[in-house]
């Protein structure tokens, strides 16, 4: 009977993960065809299971979770003060109101390019756990910072995608070879487009999971925001797997 190489329980010949604690089992295939790629539900399984073992892995889309809630909260204390952003009885806005308003603008966009580093942040921590290195996150943070022009420039290409809709899937895979990879947006997209070739309905399978778990997540009373976010690593670590596993046989 095999084992598995991180935990040492008990595996099956067959099994492509260790029932225990969710680890790959690479094998040796001389001689013998490959075995078919994992379907969308196991790429999931193993996702979860990854994050699991490795919940720092978390840490930046959380974190970007709660900067985003208090800065909302803030914003919506300040500009409650006056519903209409008007002093009451006089029509016009006061110096005080004015200065909250500019502040509470400012916190906005402070803390949408902070959630916006941490979001990729957090594509390149699941990396680092995929591939079993050690999770940092001012590590990761500054990898973001280092690519920021590639990355702002993916981030407007990604946004022109999404608008068609039916591109949104190009647009999510290129974001995550984009990091994967370390290499441009011109080869980012060619290999998304790559991977749509051969794995559209696993793809859309995980995309239409994504949607639909981030809207019921995101329903559950003051968590829900993070929730949502904690649940969309675990996406992309399966869309990372589906990559590697597209590579593997390409």
């Amino acid at each position: 009977m095999p084992y598995c190489p991180r935990c040492g329980g008990e595996v099956a010949e067959g099994d492509r993960f260790c029932p225990k604690c969710g680890e790959r089992l690479e094998r040796e295939e001389m001689g013998k065809a490959a075995p078919p790629s994992p379907g969308a539900m196991e790429h999931l399984s193993f996702a979860f299971n990854l994050a699991s073992r490795k919940p720092v892995v978390f840490l930046p889309a959380i974190l970007g979770g709660v900067i985003s809630m208090v800065i909302s909260g803030v914003a919506s204390l300040a500009l409650g003060a006056y519903p209409w952003g008007f002093a009451p009885g006089f029509g016009y806005l006061t110096p005080r109101l004015a200065s909250f308003i500019i502040l509470a603008g400012l916190a906005s966009i402070a803390g949408a390019i902070i959630s916006y580093i941490l979001f990729f942040a957090s594509l390149d921590m699941s990396r680092d756990a995929y591939l079993d290195r050690p999770l940092d996150l001012g590590k990761s943070v500054g990898y973001v910072l280092r690519r920021l022009g590639t990355i702002v420039v993916a981030s407007i290409v990604g946004a022109i995608l999404m608008v068609t809709i039916i591109l949104i899937p190009v647009a999510l895979l290129m974001f995550v070879i984009l990091v994967f990879e370390e290499t441009g947006v011109g080869d980012s997209i060619s290999k998304a487009f790559g991977v749509l070739r051969r794995e559209l309905g696993d793809v859309i399978i995980l995309l239409v999971i994504a949607i639909v778990g981030s809207f019921i997540l995101g329903l559950i009373p003051m968590i829900g925001s993070l929730l949502s976010s904690a649940f969309n690593v675990i996406i992309s670590i399966a869309l990372i797997d589906l990559y590697s596993y597209y590579k593997k046989g390409a």
